[in-house]
């Protein structure tokens, strides 16, 4: 995948990554109240429509009639960031939205049947809110040009076209940091904001990029359950705090092994403690996965690689998950709740993972195919380009 674009898949394209982490208490102040209306004139009449809070786990629920729904919660000083869902289609990105709440009224109107192309309006977070969502959007501008050179690259890596994956890495780093410049302009002239701090921690990279600007920001944003969990780290939320990607990682990217190349060795501990070591599957096909339990993306990817373990675990494959993770606990219980039936390896030493620094890897997911004289075939298949890579080598 294009360096970094997962920072930005992340918190615009998945409505599942906000919501991975342990519910957690939070002070409110009862006397505060966010209240939402929507009126969309093609939503489904007698369906439910969800507000979920990813950070204390708070979920209400309304009926959507006349095709519209309204919320009433009491609000935390500086705000949250919030999911709404309709229906058991939420995680569809037409039905399902993130926004950004305060003390007031946000209005939300359009004409279709999810949240495409709807307006905002109401209070002045409200308006801010429509503002990051069409500056984060990748459904034009800049944000879908910078999808679509993603598209071309995961197509160019899943035919093993080297030359024309790191042409379009080339662009895509130029868009990347045009794009980088927008959200750090936004948090400057908005330093009071609550949705500040979402950009800051969804889409800023660089740690020391964060800091600085967390710094120039007013008590009021530095008071949202955003900016608390970063400040406090494990403290407010056990769970990891940045939702985007770490400058903790000991890998360089520099050093990922190229197509042809042979895979580099390893040796890590299963989850019963036993030793595994890439070179016990010596003559077959390995997909290593690296992942996380913390990683919303990760999660997208789990019907894939299901469907070709399933598929093509009896026909000398092997597929290996390798976790950046650091808490066994966290590690276990995402493999269990996920029903991950393949073979899982970690150091639990997050980003300072061995095996990710030997293959180069600065995001999650990320994935090696290696074919059985121990070279790599393939990097970064997602979605579809996973089957139809294996099965191509397979016939």
């Amino acid at each position: 995948m294009i360096k970094n674009s997962l920072l930005f898949l992340f918190c615009a394209g998945s409505l599942n990554a906000l919501a991975q982490n342990k519910p957690v208490t939070f002070n409110t102040d009862s006397t505060k109240f966010a209240e939402i209306t929507a009126k969309i004139d093609k939503l489904p009449n007698d369906t439910m429509a969800y507000l979920y809070e990813p950070y204390s786990g708070e979920v209400d629920s309304a009926r959507i009639k006349n095709h519209s729904f309204k919320f009433k919660m009491p609000m935390p000083k500086g705000g949250s960031m919030y999911i709404i869902a309709i229906g058991a289609a939420g995680n569809n990105t037409n039905r399902g939205a993130i926004v950004y709440l305060e003390d007031g009224k946000m209005n939300i109107t359009g004409k279709g049947d999810g949240f495409h192309g709807v307006q905002y309006s109401g209070s002045t977070w409200a308006k801010e809110s429509a503002e990051v969502m069409n500056l984060v959007s990748t459904e034009d501008g800049i944000g879908k040009e910078f999808e679509e050179m993603h598209k071309k690259y995961s197509a160019a890596v899943a035919i093993g076209d080297e030359d024309a994956a790191d042409s379009i890495n080339k662009k895509a780093s130029v868009l990347q940091n045009k794009m980088i410049g927008s959200y750090k302009k936004w948090i400057k002239d908005h330093p009071n904001s609550g949705l500040s701090g979402y950009l800051l921690t969804c889409y800023i990279p660089s740690q020391a990029d964060k800091d600085t600007l967390f710094n120039g920001l007013g008590e009021h944003a530095k008071a949202s359950r955003i900016l608390m969990r970063y400040k406090y780290p494990g403290k407010i939320d056990p769970t990891q705090a940045s939702f985007g990607l770490s400058d903790e990682a000991s890998a360089d990217p520099s050093n990922r092994p190229k197509i042809g190349a042979d895979a580099p060795a390893f040796t890590l501990s299963d989850v019963n403690g036993k030793m595994v070591s890439l070179s016990d599957f010596k003559g077959k096909y390995v997909l290593i996965d690296f992942w996380a339990s913390w990683c919303g993306p990760c999660k997208g990817q789990i019907p894939f690689l299901k469907a070709v373990n399933e598929k093509y675990k009896d026909k000398n494959f092997v597929l290996l998950g390798v976790s950046l993770d650091s808490k066994r606990e966290a590690w276990l219980k995402a493999i269990e709740k996920e029903k991950l039936n393949w073979l899982h390896v970690s150091e639990l030493k997050g980003w300072a993972d061995a095996a990710a620094a030997a293959y180069g890897v600065t995001y999650v997911p990320s994935n090696v195919l290696i074919g059985p004289d121990g070279k790599v075939i393939a990097r970064d298949l997602y979605d579809d380009n996973i089957d139809k890579k294996i099965s191509a080598i397979l016939k």
